[in-house]
Order: C-alpha cells, then sequence, then structure tokens
C-alpha cells in the first residue's frame, strides 16, 4: 500500500480539522470553493442575532442551568457543537464552547469523567467503538435504538434525539470517469471491475478507514485492488484526488460531506446496507439529563430540523466558502426560527 501522506488511525483524527480541510481543497482545487468569502460575509455574527427572539426561548427553559459543550475536531462535529452552544443559550442555560477536542475516545472519556457535559455522537460510532458490539444492523434506527439502550444500561450515557441524518463511510468515483471505473454505479459492481481490470483499480482511502474496513470491505465484495494501487492519504485530499482520477479511480468519503456535489462525485449505491447509516445524537450522562429533562425537548428540536440536506449544506459554508463554524451554526438556528 502507497502512502503518500501519513493520516492518524483514530475516526475522529482521522478527518481532518475543519480549517486544514477547507485549506487543501481550496488550495488544491480552487474551482471547488464556490461562494468564496463574499459568500461567508454574508452569514451572520454572534452579535447580529437575537438568542432571545426564536422558539427555543420559549419552548424550552433551562434557565440557570450551566453545561460544558464539547465536539470532535472535524467541520461537521464542530458545527454540531455550535448549534448546541447557541441553542443553549437561547433556551436560558449557561453553555461553555469546549469544541474541536481531537478523536472518539477522548472525548467520550471526557464526557465519562466529568469533564464535558454534552456532545454529539454517531450510533455506529457508540455500537462498535463503546460498546464493542459485532453484530451488524443494517437499518439506521434500529441502531439507533439498540445503542441508546444499551449505552444507557451498560454506561449512564443518555442518547437523545435524534438528527434526521445519518453519516458513515462511502465509495465514490468521478461523475465522469471513463474506462471501467465509469461503469462502476454500486458496491457490487466493484468486485468484476477489480478482478477484469486490475491495471484500472485504484483507491484513496484514511487511515482509519485503511486500518478497520478496507480487508473486509476486500473480501466481502470480492474487490482485491492492487497493493500498488492503494493509495493512504488524508481525508480531505481522497475528495480532489478521485475527483481528477489520479492517483485513484476509487475513493472513501462521507457521505453528508459537501465536497461530494462541489467536485462532482458519485457515490456507489449500497443495496445492501454494507455502510451502516449512522444517525447523529445528543449525548449526555444519564444524572445531566436527570437534572435538566428539558435537554430531551431540546435535542428533538434540533434533531428535527438537521436533515440531509440541512447538514450538506452547514459543513459546505464551511469547507467550501470560509465560513466559520459559528456562522453556520447561527445561519441554521435563523433560517429554523430557533433564534431572531
Amino acid at each position: 500500500m502507497t502512502t503518500p501522506e501519513p493520516s492518524a488511525a483514530r475516526r475522529g483524527a482521522a478527518r481532518t480539522p475543519f480549517r486544514a480541510a477547507a485549506l487543501a481543497l481550496c488550495g488544491t482545487l480552487l474551482a471547488g470553493c464556490g461562494g468564496g468569502p463574499d459568500a461567508a460575509e454574508a452569514l451572520p455574527q454572534a452579535a447580529d442575532v437575537d438568542l432571545a427572539g426564536g422558539s427555543l426561548a420559549s419552548d424550552v427553559d433551562l434557565s440557570g442551568a450551566s453545561f460544558r459543550v464539547s465536539s470532535k475536531e472535524f467541520t461537521e462535529s464542530v458545527i454540531l457543537g455550535k448549534i448546541t452552544v447557541y441553542a443553549l443559550r437561547a433556551s436560558g442555560a449557561e453553555a461553555e464552547d469546549m469544541t474541536g477536542l481531537m478523536g472518539s475516545n477522548i472525548l467520550r472519556s471526557a464526557l465519562e469523567n466529568e469533564e464535558v457535559d454534552l456532545y454529539w455522537e454517531y450510533a455506529g460510532t457508540g455500537w462498535t467503538q463503546y460498546l464493542q458490539r459485532d453484530e451488524r444492523i443494517t437499518d439506521s434506527q434500529e441502531q439507533f435504538d439498540a445503542t441508546a439502550e444499551a449505552d444507557l444500561e451498560e454506561n449512564g450515557v443518555e442518547w437523545m434525539g435524534p438528527a434526521r441524518f445519518g453519516n458513515q463511510y462511502g465509495i465514490a468515483r468521478a461523475a465522469d470517469a471513463e474506462g471501467p471505473a465509469g461503469e462502476v454505479d454500486t458496491l457490487a459492481d466493484l468486485g468484476p471491475m477489480v478482478r477484469e481490470h486490475p491495471e484500472e483499480a485504484s483507491f484513496c482511502g484514511a487511515a482509519e478507514f485503511m486500518d478497520r474496513e478496507w480487508e473486509a470491505f476486500q473480501e466481502y465484495y470480492e474487490a482485491p485492488f492492487p497493493v500498488d494501487g492503494v493509495y493512504q492519504m488524508d481525508l480531505a485530499l481522497n475528495y480532489v484526488n478521485v475527483a481528477k482520477g489520479d492517483p485513484c479511480g476509487f475513493a472513501e468519503i462521507f457521505t453528508t460531506d459537501a465536497r461530494l456535489r462541489s467536485l462532482d462525485l458519485q457515490v456507489l449505491e449500497d443495496p445492501e446496507g454494507y455502510f451502516t447509516t449512522q444517525l447523529a445524537a445528543l449525548t449526555a450522562r444519564e444524572e445531566t439529563v436527570e437534572d435538566h429533562p428539558e435537554l430531551r425537548d431540546l435535542a428533538a428540536e434540533l434533531g428535527g430540523a438537521l436533515t440531509e440536506d440541512a447538514i450538506i449544506e452547514l459543513n459546505g459554508m464551511v469547507d467550501l466558502q470560509g465560513a466559520t463554524p459559528d456562522q453556520a451554526a447561527l445561519h441554521f438556528l435563523q433560517e429554523n426560527a430557533f433564534i431572531g
């Protein structure tokens, strides 16, 4: 396996922090950065909004409560954390912004050790990483329910929401790919293509995917990519390189990344549900929620508005237009009348 650029192996660390991701993309393929600074400047700043002027101020009362809100370091997670910070403040609570911790395990430990109080997590990560379950549950709601029930019972962690979007691994190619790669539309198509045209088979993946998924994925789909055609690199570069078809014709992606649209990438269909949809939910220690049950109402309101289209738009504001996560979060809250 060729390794042009090293990358950390944890799930959280495998995704590039939002600033680095934006710079990597914009610096390598400027045409992908639609909107640019002018679009970002039009988005709200904290001084421009009325936190008490929307539905959260009247629907959720957390007056007098205080919370420490965190997130992982990649764009989507930081945005979700920022949304929660401002939503809590709109509901009358004090919220300390501790977003941007490096890695799933570090953040989970911080929650369990009472160093942070709230953060958004993905059900699949909870199921496999924290609960150490091997059973594959292909239905996203069933997986969420199983994770939430087990984590509460075994670890005293409550999952609230969830959001209406799921984020998970996927495999993509350039939409205009030619030759054998251009005939691959589903994950099942990969096996025949790789076996019949190994000289055309190349793949880019980040460290965690390569460490945790790659061998099992190749075996399941009988797609033995040649070793000299497999490249391990930072996740942000996967999108750019597969769009160019150089050095790889296929790449690991995350399904809510706005670069899929801006770079015109085609995500291979997954009719068998090999990559389980990971619904996002707000997690907290059980005692925190027992002390402040209104958190469930807050998570339900936010989760109901956090659709796949919404999160892709928010990710794009930061990764492609140069907005800050704070601006994206405030835009989301204003657009849904949660704040004024």
